[in-house]
Order: C-alpha cells, then structure tokens, then sequence
C-alpha cells in the first residue's frame, strides 16, 4: 500500500464544517418564529407582535453568527429562538379567540420541544452511539475494501463515521477489535484528525499496533495518535523507528518531528538506537525525515556526526537530505549564510563541513564571500579544495586560488598532493602525468614530487606540460563533476567506513590538515 499522508488532505470534512443539507435545516429552522410572529402581525394587525418580529429578527441575526448553532441544528439557541416567539405571541393573543393564534402557539411549542428532546439525545451520546451502532454494522458487513490506505478515507461510511466519533472516539472501538485489517483501517481512518487524546483511548488504539501483523495497521495506529504528546505513547511510537517494514518507519519519523523539540527531547535516545541499528542501516537518511528536522533534531544529529562507524554515516546522510529539501522549499539566500556559518565554524564537525561544502558546490551557491572564508588556513584541506576547485571554475587565473593550491602543495599528503594535481590539470591546463580515473602507486608518487616542486617553485619544464583548458572550464562554464578524489587510487583505497564517500580516498589525519 502507498505511503501514508496528512488526514486533514483526505478527509472530506472538519469537525464543525456542515453540510449543505445541515445548512438548508438550520436556515429553516431559524426562519420559522419570525415568520410565524410575521403572518400573525398582518393577521392581527398587531403593533405588539409586529415589534415581536422585529425583535425576532434582531435576535436571529446574533444567534446565525454563533458557530454552535450550525453544529448540529437542534442547539439550546435553536430552542431559544421558538420560546421567544411563543412569548411574544402569548402575550399579545393570550386572550383571543381565534384559532389561528392558539394553533401558532401550539406549532411553536412543538417545535421547540422536539428540539429540545433532540438536543438532550445529543448530549446525552445516546444519538451518536445510535448512529456509530448502525454504521459498524455496515462498515462490519462490507465485503470489498479499497486497495490502498489513502482510499480508506473516501468511503461514504467512514466520511459518516469520522463526523459522528468527533466528540467521544470510543464510539469506533468496535471496529478496532475485528480481526479483519481492513475494518481496523476503516475504523482508524475514522479516528484521524485528532486534537486530543486521553490516556486509556490513546492506549486502546496504541495496542492494536502490537496484535496486529500487517505494517499498514501499525502505520496507521501511529498517524491517529500523532497530536499524543504523553510519554508512553511517544515512546512505542519513536521504537517503531526501528521497525522492519520502510512504511512504518517513514510514519513513525513524520509522527515524531511533527511534534517539535519538546517531542524530539522525549524520544532522542529511540532515535540514537534506530540510527545504530544494523539491521536498517541500508536506510541511509532517516526515512521521512527530509526538510522536517527540527533545531534540537539537527543538534542531536550534528553531535553524533563525530560518532563511529553507522551511526556518523546515518547522521551525515539524514543532515544532507534535510538541507536538500530544505533548499526546494525556503529561502535559499537564508539557508546558504546558516550552512556557511557552520562549514566556516572550527568547533563543527570536520566531516560535516567537508559534506556541507560539497553540498554548496553541487548546487552552484558557493559565494564569493564563502571562498574567502573557506581558504583560510584554519580550514581543513577538503574544504580549501572544494573552495579552490569552484574559484577556478568561475576563473581559471584566479591568482588566490593559485596561493591557496600551493600552500596544500608543499604538505607532504599523498592524497591532496594527488587532488591539486587534478585540479590544476582540469582547470588550469597543467599536466601532472595523472589519469582522470584511479592512479597506480608509482603516479602517485610522481605526482607528489611535481606537486611539491610546482608549490615551492622548483619545478622543471619536464614536469609540467601545458595543455588546452577543458572544454567547458574556457568559457568560464562550471563542471558538474569535482576533480578532488577518486575511490579507486592506490594511496586513497577505500573510503573509511566511519565517513561518507562524497571524498574518497581523504584519510582521518587529513582532515584536520
């Protein structure tokens, strides 16, 4: 089945919006008194009931703007209306004769009687427990159910259900403890929408997510519960993070960020142990979890990026995802000056601004003022590469990016030695004897030698041997690919698995070069 989405986008209804026929009774109803005191004014040609009317009318006017009201039509002010008629009528045609009074003022007593016994069933629950009764017998006896969960929400009986369980969700409960997974997807489709849970009711559907096997139904159970903000909800709902279908992990996640940090501080720990969790690890980001992470979400999540092994890998990736889908949504003028606060901050983790910069040149957001601050020698050297690599690409004489190339040059790091090599034969027309692809041990060593002696200016003729400028790099076009590392170099090897592999062949020490 399809992924689950917001109620409110699939529900036909709120709680207190009306129907057109709800609309059509209520208008009528209202409009009743003052026509009955109307017909008896001109009957009677009577000053007293034509003021009646006029008071009627007045009174109406602030009884429609009332939302109560509408919702439903047989409210204590309905009732109101026709005891105010039935006064004014009583006392001016108390004590004729004719039969037309005493039959409007029997109507109106009627009437008004009739409301008030429908109005005390309603808030007595015995009506809507009649009607709740009538539509699981329904609901219990269909035979063909829809194919996906979204489908649940547009049949006629769960529209009907989900607007007569508005007031006690108990009503639904029936429904619930069918075996069928299709009738306890009806009846949850029922209880969406949800303002506020008490603890035994949110508990009761919670349950139902640990009898049943089917990952729809638990899926489900955590969207209806997800305005619970009880601990002992939270929790089972932040465990199932760890669950083994991706649906449920993908709601489990929507649910717990949508309540904000005071959510995110109750269930942070579930969160850290679905993040290690080997079994999920091939989730990469968190599923769901893209564009919606909170400011104490990308906290917690910064902080662990300095962890080992899976749970470093899981953070980078889910920080990446957010920022990318951060950036289709807001402001990216904004966005670019938070991320390059933190590739530029010494105290944040080295592997994070390493992914953040890359993140930047990828989307072409890399600003002048970025490079400046990102070629600072404090800068790891992944860093003042990917700064340097954008700078050429924009200009290929840029004289900075040159004094910053041969500052990494004269580091004896096989890796970076390697990278201003690539860089400098892509953009600067430089040929260092390196292949685009993986480099055999003794290139590398070559390449290490010319760099160094490029760097301190010793370099021979021999050792470098100008070439045209890329295609592409001439015309001052940017490249879409980065010229820094390849995974398959005999000195880079395997990228560690404690870091992502946007760097290959970047060790732990140089890092921190």
């Amino acid at each position: 089945m399809a992924e689950l989405r917001s109620s409110g986008e699939l529900l036909s209804a709120k709680p207190d919006r009306r129907s057109p026929l709800s609309t059509v009774l209520t208008i009528s109803l209202v409009l009743i008194p003052t026509a009955i005191l109307v017909w008896m004014a001109l009957h009677l040609s009577s000053k007293t009931l034509l003021i009646g009317a006029i008071a009627q009318v007045l009174g109406t006017a602030l009884v429609l703007r009332s939302s109560s009201v509408w919702k439903p039509a047989t409210s204590a002010l309905m009732t109101g209306l026709f005891l105010m008629a039935l006064a004014w009528l009583w006392y001016a045609t108390h004590d004729l004769t004719d039969p037309l009074p005493r039959i409007a003022r029997g109507l109106l007593l009627f009437i008004s009687l009739i409301l008030f016994l429908c109005h005390d069933l309603l808030e007595t629950g015995l009506e809507p427990r009649r009607r709740s009764q009538l539509l699981i017998r329904q609901l219990k006896s269909t035979t063909r159910w829809p194919s996906t969960v979204e489908e649940f929400h547009y049949i006629p009986l769960v529209r009907k259900l989900y607007r007569t369980v508005r007031l006690d969700p108990t009503l639904a409960f029936p429904l619930l403890d069918d075996p069928r997974s299709e009738v306890q997807l009806a009846a949850l489709s029922a209880l969406q929408n949800r303002k506020h849970w008490r603890w035994p009711e949110a508990a009761y559907v919670l349950n139902i997510a640990t009898k049943t096997s089917r990952p729809e139904v638990r899926a489900m159970v955590y969207q209806t519960l997800r305005s619970s903000n009880l601990r002992d909800i939270v929790t089972p709902i932040a465990e199932a993070l760890r669950d083994p279908h991706p649906v449920v992990r993908t709601t489990a996640c929507d649910v717990i960020l949508s309540g904000g940090d005071a959510r995110w501080a109750l269930v942070r720990n579930e969160v850290r142990l679905s993040l290690i969790d080997p079994k999920i690890k091939g989730d990469g980001p968190m599923l769901g979890a893209a564009g919606k992470l909170n400011a104490l979400a990308v906290c917690d999540l910064t902080a662990w990026s300095n962890e080992p092994a899976v749970l470093a890998e899981r953070c980078v990736s889910t920080l990446l995802a957010h920022y990318r889908e951060r950036f289709k949504t807001t402001d990216k003028l904004e966005l670019v000056e938070e991320l390059g606060q933190f590739v530029t901050n010494p105290e944040s983790p080295a592997i994070l601004r390493i992914e953040f910069s890359l993140l930047l040149r990828e989307l072409d957001l890399l600003t002048v003022d970025m490079h400046d601050r990102m070629t600072d020698p404090n800068q790891p050297s992944p860093v003042r590469l990917i700064a340097v690599e954008s700078m050429l690409a924009c200009d290929p004489k840029d004289s900075t990016a040159y004094h910053v190339l041969r500052g990494l040059g004269r580091q004896s790091n096989c890796e970076t030695a390697l990278a201003v090599a690539r860089i400098l034969q892509r953009y600067c027309g430089l040929q260092f004897g390196v292949p685009d692809s993986a480099a055999s041990p003794k290139q590398v060593q070559e390449a290490l030698k010319k760099v160094q002696r490029w760097a301190s200016g010793q370099h021979q003729m021999a050792d470098i041997v100008e070439t045209p400028l890329p295609k592409g790099v001439a015309d001052g076009k940017p490249r879409e690919a980065l010229a820094l590392f390849d995974e398959d170099d005999a000195l880079g090897g395997t990228p560690m698995s404690m870091y992502p592999a946007s760097i290959p062949g970047m060790s732990a020490t140089s890092l921190d070069d």
